[in-house]
């Protein structure tokens, strides 16, 4: 992606504000150089300034003791489905699952099944009513777990749908012929709150792009224009804030995050992105992992960028964002950690679980439990200071930790 050249002699370098450690100091200026003004796809230099947070008393992450929020309860492995790239679409009501398993000591059942929900203890799956033939591998599950939202073919084209999982009647939403736009995005996003479902599509203009947007109240879809972020050629995803004024934009390279002006969006801030989606954590911040792994959050009110934590690979926020799943960047660290997001600080971490290097990651709606998705590293030197892999004869390992 890449946005209309502007000048840019006038703005000032970036700042950086840190607490008084030697330690701190030496990573806000390595911090610093990686984000002085580089040539992406998305983005101009901007000033912005960088919170460093921590002090030289906090322990690692495995060394919050027994006082932890999160300690490990039950282990529950799931039945899966293994055809499936994402067998669990995610969560619904009660703690219960959504997706493809096998039935009991019957797997090969599951293939005349389709979707399914699983309540906990997670041992027996039951066909969900009116899914039985719907393929929604790459559908995106609501955030109450009710319905589905996908692509299917339309009498002009191809057009959004929702499959509501209690049997009831599928949902076509319609448009003008003159108003279908190819598609630029290939998966959807809901908001946090299960209000917005947005994707990208093309605009008139070369180059031009436009945020589809569903508002599930008023039941109506529009086409918004995207200032500031033009084709680069690829594909990419949108997230709306909960309110509908913000939208998180992400390519796999960079990561933007536009607002409302007018009857569109604009570009506002951009940084280099790693692995995974940003996510909302108010109508103003958001995480995002930024492309050297470190996990940032971003104001938009104050311009203020904090580091949460170095060495990422991978995250997972609950949908209070008050708890967070992490995993390390580094090949003799395959452990799962757990911590409490405060302010700007990730609080009260401990490793929750070893052994598996997640696909997926994500919490239940009560915030007690989380589902990880992965597959078994070829090799580990990480010491067993938290609960080893599941039982199992494949490589794939899909489980629920419970916390006490």
């Amino acid at each position: 992606m890449r946005r209309p050249d502007t000048k840019t002699s006038a703005e000032p370098r970036p700042t950086i504000r840190s607490r008084p450690t030697l330690r701190a100091l030496a990573a806000a200026l390595a911090g610093a150089l990686l984000l002085l003004p580089l040539a992406g796809c998305m983005g101009d230099p901007r000033s912005e300034t960088i919170v460093i947070p921590g002090t030289e008393d906090e322990g690692p992450a495995g060394e919050a003791g027994s006082g932890t929020p999160f300690q490990v309860k039950t282990i529950y492995p799931l039945p899966v489905a293994e055809k499936y790239k994402l067998p669990v679409l995610g969560w619904a009501a009660g703690d219960a699952l959504v997706g493809y398993f096998a039935a009991g000591d019957a797997p090969e059942v599951s293939s005349t099944f389709g979707l399914q929900r699983l309540d906990p203890p997670y041992e027996r799956p039951k066909p969900l009513a009116g899914a039985m033939n719907l393929d929604a591998e790459y559908g995106a599950l609501s955030p109450d777990g009710k319905t589905i939202a996908g692509f299917a073919k339309a009498a002009n084209g191809i057009g959004l749908a929702l499959f509501p999982l209690d049997g009831g009647q599928v949902k076509q939403v319609s448009e003008a012929a003159r108003k279908q736009r190819p598609l630029y995005s290939r998966t959807l996003q809901w908001s946090g709150n299960g209000r917005y479902l947005s994707y990208l599509v093309y605009g008139e203009a070369r180059g031009e792009l436009r945020v589809a947007v569903y508002d599930e109240k008023s039941g109506k879809l529009g086409h918004l224009p995207l200032a500031g972020l033009q084709d680069s050629g690829g594909e990419a995803t949108v997230v709306l804030s909960d309110d509908g004024s913000g939208a998180l934009i992400e390519d796999g390279k960079t990561i933007a995050m536009a607002k409302r002006e007018g009857g569109g969006f604009k570009v506002l801030y951009d940084h280099p992105s790693g692995i995974g989606p940003g996510v909302w954590v108010d109508d103003e911040r958001f995480a995002f992992l930024g492309a050297d792994g470190t996990l940032f959050q971003y104001d938009g009110r104050s311009g203020e960028l904090s580091v949460l934590l170095e060495k990422v690979a991978y995250f997972s926020l609950s949908p209070d964002r008050k708890a967070i799943a992490y995993t390390r960047n580094d090949p003799d660290d395959v452990s799962v950690y757990a911590g409490k997001l405060q302010g700007n600080n990730v609080l009260s971490q401990s490793a929750v679980f070893q052994g598996v290097i997640p696909f997926q990651m994500a919490w239940s709606p009560s915030g007690s439990a989380l589902l990880i998705d992965g597959g078994k590293p070829y090799a580990s030197t990480a010491q067993e200071t938290a609960p080893s892999a599941v039982a199992g004869d494949g490589r794939r390992q899909t489980f629920v930790i419970r916390f006490r």
